[in-house]
């Protein structure tokens, strides 16, 4: 069979699809509960992948196949069992998707009526297809897709489910046991009566905010957070909320404990998003966010609905399962919806191309997804939590040890509370499970307390500031194994790093983003002895105080984007920081482009450079634009080769975001092509193809009655907002049979003015500014225009003369601005 079809991607290569003797052998081992080949993905493009991942691999173990579902039994979501249906993914080259499952539906493709076809993600270009095996010849159905020269590879449509918790206590208030009773009074009740029992003498909000409090409050330190905030409430007022995500069986809306307001949902084959049959979802939502101040229930690590937001993605049906495609689609409707946490307490089925690819590019686009690790408490890669650019939660119990039905792998990043978790459920109830499930809300819970006071922080470096200040739960100088990752997640000290440090905490940034998604210990944290500490920490919504003050490129492209490259580097020693675009990749023809070009950055001197390979820089209305903290450093398209942006940012003696750029490119005109940007002013400037060596300049004749037709001048130039205060030209330029005291002058108009203002003149003679009879090259001139608010251009060269043989000749004419700010 032939392999996977090769992906642009940064970093790592796309594993090679199992090889088998026949499509027809293949597609019949759908039906039974094993195949021959354990394929997971069948293939029609070529090229090379890495097999060194076993769930990718022809001989993958005995035990993979056992815990992988078969897939006929996907059939058996409310049907009769397995009665020989085959489900499959198929992956489009581009946007057929959609189209075949029109033309399937009109009647127009060869498939059979036992086949249906219907889009998955028309974003992706995948298509759903179900083969009724008892009906149908199924290889002969997976020849035709496989012949498709439109079709990318196919996957099994496998099925995912919630794990299942490894301990399920319904909470039962008709116990005979009066202290079991006592202890579990919150259930279904007003809690006033065991409040007052536990604190009969604080009744004031601090009571009511830790109301029924679960012990995995306390071990995240979700509440030390809480009262942190409120004991500073100036210097923590700003909360940009976080949107936070559950993939799961639903959300019960109408339960006393849950937010009501600001939730949005993804509806995908399993009914309304707000009803949950099985309660599942209801239970991992509780631990984020059941609400605090209502005398109720329990409190989440969020429990004020106003700092973030819900968005419930039910990809489960009521008995805990689902399709992968119901999964693709919940987890498409996460990030549609904006949301910046996606929690997953579910797995199933193998290693996928498709969904390895979706949560790189959530992680592309600013998203961080937590798993559950399972719980079968073996060494084993389940999924989705195994993927590099998904953290991975295992389980501890009240006393912070390993639970022993945590799975354990390579990919292990965090633990958190996951034994004997009481949270909501469905009719306003509380159940008490336990699993991995529930570790895996306490941290997406924590990152979403923790992110909103620093929303400048990027997915990767909140996520890796959450394993620095983890609790590790061994003894080794790494401090990280794979039974328990990093340790025990700590809400006040990830907190407190990035309250000192500020985003630098959690480590430089990538470009893309998904090169530093790596997970378990490999994980690339920052080494703290080589961050220096701020001296006023700041958390806020975009304050120019902010601990973390990154450079931001925008970048529209023209139709030969492949041209294009940029890389910012430190000033003193040529530190490269990061780059674009990434190691074998091109940016796509007009496309725009808009993000972070830097991590958190520090004191110092850097430079931005752009680079275009033959010099044309980028064809308009295509540009760049690089800013920092909002303030526009430099915006050009016609930079030629390249163009260097420098700029500073001041010690912890000036204020923060004092910057000094040095000149930046606004235009450069060398004359190979004509007056390019320059028009002459009348009969007494003309171009010349060469003359004195050089090739391409302009001469202006001395000696005319009308000074003006000596003359070349610019268009008028936009700045667009740059904020630029002074201006120099760079030019090279000839005089021939200029006398002493002959000159010719430089002026300039800003804003569109009538008249031109002398910005300076360079005379003849020995004395003077110049010689006649030889080049002068990089000779340059510095003005600063009136205005206070420089929002346009335009500069002139003219001679002055007595004589009509008396002539300058100019070439290679730069212009440079220069911003001032404080």
């Amino acid at each position: 069979m032939p392999r996977h079809h090769q992906r642009k991607r940064a970093r790592k290569r796309r594993p090679s699809a199992a090889s088998c003797a026949s499509l027809a052998i293949i597609a019949a081992a759908l039906l039974t509960n094993g195949s021959p080949c354990d394929f997971v993905a069948y293939a029609t493009g070529t090229g090379s992948g890495d097999s060194s991942s076993s769930s990718w691999d022809t001989k993958t173990s005995r035990k993979d196949r056992r815990t992988r579902p078969a897939a006929g039994s996907v059939r058996g979501l409310g049907g009769d069992g397995n009665n020989g249906k085959v489900n499959l993914l198929v992956k489009y080259k581009d946007s057929l998707a959609h189209t075949r499952s029109l033309e399937y539906n009109s009647g127009n493709s060869t498939w059979q009526s036992h086949t249906s076809i219907s889009t998955v993600s028309e974003e992706r270009h995948i298509a759903a297809v179900e083969i009724d095996g008892t009906k149908e010849d199924v290889g002969a159905i997976v020849d035709e897709i496989m012949d498709d020269e439109d079709v990318d590879f196919v996957e099994e449509d496998f099925i995912m489910y919630k794990y299942n918790p490894y301990n399920n206590n319904r909470i039962d208030e008709s116990s005979k046991s009066k202290e079991e009773l006592q202890n579990l009074r919150h259930t279904n009740r007003y809690l006033t009566t065991q409040q007052q029992q536990q604190n009969s003498t604080v009744l004031t909000d601090e009571r009511t905010l830790m109301e029924s409090q679960q012990y995995g409050i306390a071990l995240t330190q979700a509440a030390s957070v809480w009262a942190l905030v409120k004991s500073k409430p100036n210097k923590y007022s700003n909360n940009n909320p976080i949107k936070v995500c559950i993939v799961d069986t639903g959300y019960d809306g109408g339960h006393v404990d849950l937010p009501k307001s600001g939730i949005t949902m993804t509806e995908t084959d399993y009914g309304d998003p707000m009803t949950d049959g099985d309660g599942h979802g209801t239970h991992c939502a509780g631990v984020i966010g059941a609400l605090g101040n209502n005398n109720r229930g329990i409190v989440g690590v969020n429990p004020d609905p106003t700092k973030f937001s819900f968005h419930i993605s039910k990809a489960l049906n009521d008995d805990g399962m689902g399709k992968a495609s119901s999964v693709l689609k919940g987890i498409e409707g996460c990030i549609k919806a904006g949301s910046k946490i996606i929690s997953m307490s579910i797995g199933g089925g193998p290693k996928s191309q498709i969904f390895g690819d979706i949560y790189e590019d959530a992680y592309d686009q600013g998203v961080l997804v937590f798993a559950a690790a399972g719980n079968v408490g073996k060494l084993q890669d389940d999924y989705p939590a195994s993927y590099p650019h998904v953290v991975s939660v295992g389980a501890v119990d009240k006393d912070s040890i390993r639970a022993s039905f945590s799975n354990w792998n390579s990919q292990l990043e965090l633990m958190a509370p996951g034994v004997d978790i009481v949270s909501t459920y469905p009719g306003n109830s509380y159940h008490r499970l336990s699993g991995t499930s529930m570790a895996t809300p306490y941290v997406a819970g924590v990152a979403a307390l923790v992110w909103g006071y620093f929303p400048r922080c990027s997915n990767q470096q909140i996520r890796n500031v959450l394993a620095l200040s983890a609790k590790s739960m061994v003894a080794s100088a790494s401090g990280c194994n794979r039974r328990t990752g990093f340790g025990m997640v700590h809400a006040k000290d990830a907190f407190d790093l990035l309250d000192e440090y500020g985003c630098a905490a959690g480590g430089k940034d990538f470009s893309p983003p998904s090169e530093g998604g790596v997970g378990g210990c490999d994980q690339p944290l920052a080494d703290l002895s080589n961050v220096p500490a701020l001296q006023q920490a700041s958390v806020s919504n975009g304050s120019s105080g902010n601990a973390c003050q990154r450079l931001s490129l925008k970048l529209l492209t023209d139709d030969e984007a492949y041209e294009i490259s940029w890389k910012l580097i430190r000033a003193d020693d040529g530190e490269e920081l990061n780059s674009g675009p990434p190691a074998g990749r091109n940016f796509e023809d007009k496309t725009e482009y808009n993000g972070p070009a830097s991590g958190c950055l520090g004191p110092g001197t850097y430079k931005f450079i752009i680079y275009d390979k033959w010099g044309d820089g980028i064809q308009e209305p295509g540009h760049y634009a690089i800013t920092f903290n909002e303030k526009i450093l430099n915006s050009n398209s016609n930079f030629g080769y390249s163009e260097t942006t420098q700029f500073k940012i001041g010690d912890s003696s000036s204020p923060l975001g004092v910057l000094q750029p040095i000149w930046t490119s606004i235009l450069n005109e060398n004359f190979s092509n004509g007056l390019g940007k320059f028009n002459d002013g009348g009969d007494d400037a003309m171009y010349l193809s060469s003359k004195f060596g050089r090739n391409g300049l302009v001469m202006i004749k001395s000696g005319s009655d009308n000074y003006d037709e000596a003359s070349i001048y610019s268009n008028n130039i936009s700045l667009n907002n740059r904020g630029y205060t002074k201006f120099k030209v760079v030019f090279s330029f000839y005089g021939a049979g200029m006398e002493i005291g002959d000159r010719f002058c430089l002026d300039y108009k800003a804003n569109g003015a009538s008249k031109w203002i002398k910005a300076k003149c360079w005379r003849s003679g020995q004395n003077f500014d110049f010689e006649d009879g030889m080049w002068n090259d990089n000779t340059d001139s510095v003005f600063r225009p009136t205005a206070i608010i420089t929002n346009s251009i335009s500069i002139r060269f003219r001679g002055f003369s007595e004589e009509n043989f008396d002539r300058v000749f100019i070439d290679k004419i730069q212009l440079f601005g220069h911003v001032e700010l404080v």
